[in-house]
């Protein structure tokens, strides 16, 4: 992704500001940031899945090998039985996604459904093709969802919080099983959330958004241990700590985030950020390397 604009145009705002992230195969992309920073439209923009009324209007996306973003792209959601249609049964639900994908029908379509059952974990998968999605839990409704994912084989699963509404023993579950997909299948995967430690655990690399930008991109190990902009700093500071030596509380970020019909002036961040200067508040700055991969768009960054 270069440079990504996206837009609703009959009333000129800019949801996603010049967006760029990249992602190979087998790597996974982590995407961090407080509610309306832009995670999900980036994901929405990547599927192709806009909502009506927001275009794209500047920048590009480009899939290797794509045959159309359909057959290259998965997406998961994170509220998994709210994702599933209640009049439709389970088996119907997998087996058109095989027809679909890889024109599977009848028996072969039913088998290979049991199969995707069973490699997702859920037991006695012939008599739960017959069971509708509000006979199941949110975290079996989530496993149904990443096998209906995968009954496309993408190159690339896009998880949009996909634990936020499940227990922390199912939220484990979940994340075990997509790090199991991802070594199995080599496929890319992004993970959007707003849980720095579902990030650590899953992701390579991470990059922190705010206000539809990228304000900072750092393998994760690096970004938790010298995040560089104030902002990701904060998303730290927030974490609590279960580390005996470390009680402090922890600190809220000031503020909230501002309304994408009136973002301030300058770097967004300024209104909220103690490192602000007048520099802030005149002008956005560009990502610069503060490190040999780690960039951040912030005139003042934290290297200490």
């Amino acid at each position: 992704m270069r440079d990504l604009v996206v837009q609703v145009p009959s009333r000129g705002i800019r949801i996603l500001d010049g967006v760029s992230l990249s992602l190979g195969s087998g790597q996974t992309l982590g995407l961090v940031g407080e509610s309306g920073c832009g995670k999900s439209m980036t994901c929405y923009a990547i599927a192709g899945a806009l909502p009506r009324g927001i275009s794209q209007t500047g920048g590009s996306i480009s899939l290797e090998g794509d045959g159309g973003r359909g057959s290259t792209i998965a997406m998961i959601f994170q509220d998994p039985t709210s994702s599933l249609n209640p009049v439709h049964t389970i088996g119907f639900y997998l087996e058109s996604a095989l027809l679909r994908h890889q024109g599977l029908k009848g028996n072969d379509a039913r088998l290979e459904a049991m199969r995707l059952l069973e490699r997702v974990g859920i037991d006695q998968a012939k008599s739960r093709l017959r069971s509708y999605p509000h006979q199941f839990s949110g975290g079996m409704n989530q496993r149904v969802m990443i096998a209906h994912a995968l009954a496309a084989k993408p190159k690339l699963l896009i998880a949009d919080e996909p634990t936020t509404s499940l227990d922390v023993t199912t939220q484990a579950q979940i994340l075990h099983l997509l790090e199991e997909l991802r070594s199995e299948t080599g496929m890319a995967l992004l993970i959007v959330s707003h849980d720095l430690g579902v990030i650590a655990r899953l992701a390579d690399r991470a990059s922190v958004m705010y206000c539809g930008k990228v304000v900072e991109t750092a393998p994760v190990g690096e970004l938790l241990a010298r995040a560089a902009h104030p902002y990701a700093r904060a998303l730290i500071d927030c974490m609590p700590s279960i580390d005996p030596d470390d009680l402090e509380p922890p600190i809220p970020i000031p503020g909230s985030v501002p309304l994408l019909d009136s973002l301030p002036s300058g770097c967004y961040f300024h209104p909220r950020c103690q490192r602000a200067s007048d520099r802030c508040v005149s002008s956005f700055p560009d990502p610069a390397k503060v490190g040999p991969h780690h960039e951040a768009a912030c005139y003042h960054p934290v290297l200490a």
